[in-house]
């Protein structure tokens, strides 16, 4: 018909492979300390406990070796790479201004009436939950959420394609004793926090952009703060 795309041999969409699925199950071992770094990844071993066959436990590998979360490979094969202070300082600074793009635009669609920042209460109880049963992993889980939300309400493709690209790297480093309180409660009430200065934002005419990356920062870095007293992603 006039005006009507050719839409025959269009691609369906894709839904999340086996091998992505084993590459988070091994990303959330690595980030809650069961597999710990530079620890060797053996293949059979993996297969044998995920109940899953080769191809996906190898495929899986190839991901989280080109993403750089395990070194080595070939014949020697793979370990946990080590996340040594410098990367890790990389991942925090790609993914500060990541989300300072992400919560500008979700602020914006939030203001304009599209969708509300209600959704951050789902992970916020998952926090509390996490906290109440002593659930390091659910509530590593569960704070990642609580920033894919705004990832999808900023309704942005290519800075939410990009923060994709190192969820699995920021799962990991929420573990690190820099970055994160023991107290998993203290985790559920700094998301509050964050969560209603969001709304109180919202509810603005307009807020600068540096004061968002601002808010940001000293969310992801209250703790290292609380430490350390001087600390700062971009140092």
């Amino acid at each position: 018909m006039d005006g009507e795309a050719n839409l025959v041999g269009l691609p369906q969409p894709k839904r999340v492979s086996l091998s992505e699925s084993v590459a988070d199950t091994i990303a959330e071992a690595i980030a809650t300390r069961i597999i710990l770094p530079n620890e060797r990844i053996v293949e059979t071993s993996l297969v044998e406990k995920l109940g899953v066959s080769r191809v996906p436990v190898r495929e899986a590998l190839k991901v989280l070796h080109a993403q750089g979360i395990i070194s080595g490979g070939g014949h020697k094969g793979y370990r946990v790479a080590a996340f040594e202070p410098g990367i890790t300082q990389q991942i925090m600074e790609v993914r500060l201004s990541l989300e300072t793009f992400m919560l500008r635009d979700a602020i914006e669609n939030w203001r304009d009436g599209n969708g509300s920042p209600a959704v951050l209460q789902k992970p916020i109880d998952m926090m509390v939950a996490s906290a109440l049963s002593g659930s390091l992993r659910n509530s590593l889980i569960a704070d990642l959420e609580f920033h894919r939300a705004i990832r999808h309400a900023a309704n942005n493709p290519i800075v939410g394609t990009l923060w994709d690209t190192i969820a699995r790297h920021v799962l990991i480093v929420f573990n690190f004793e820099r970055f994160r309180d023991e107290d998993l409660k203290a985790s559920a009430r700094q998301h509050e926090q964050f969560r209603d200065w969001i709304v109180g934002e919202v509810a603005k005419p307009s807020t600068p952009f540096k004061e968002i990356q601002e808010a940001l920062e000293n969310h992801m870095l209250l703790i290292a703060r609380k430490k350390t007293g001087d600390v700062s992603i971009a140092s």
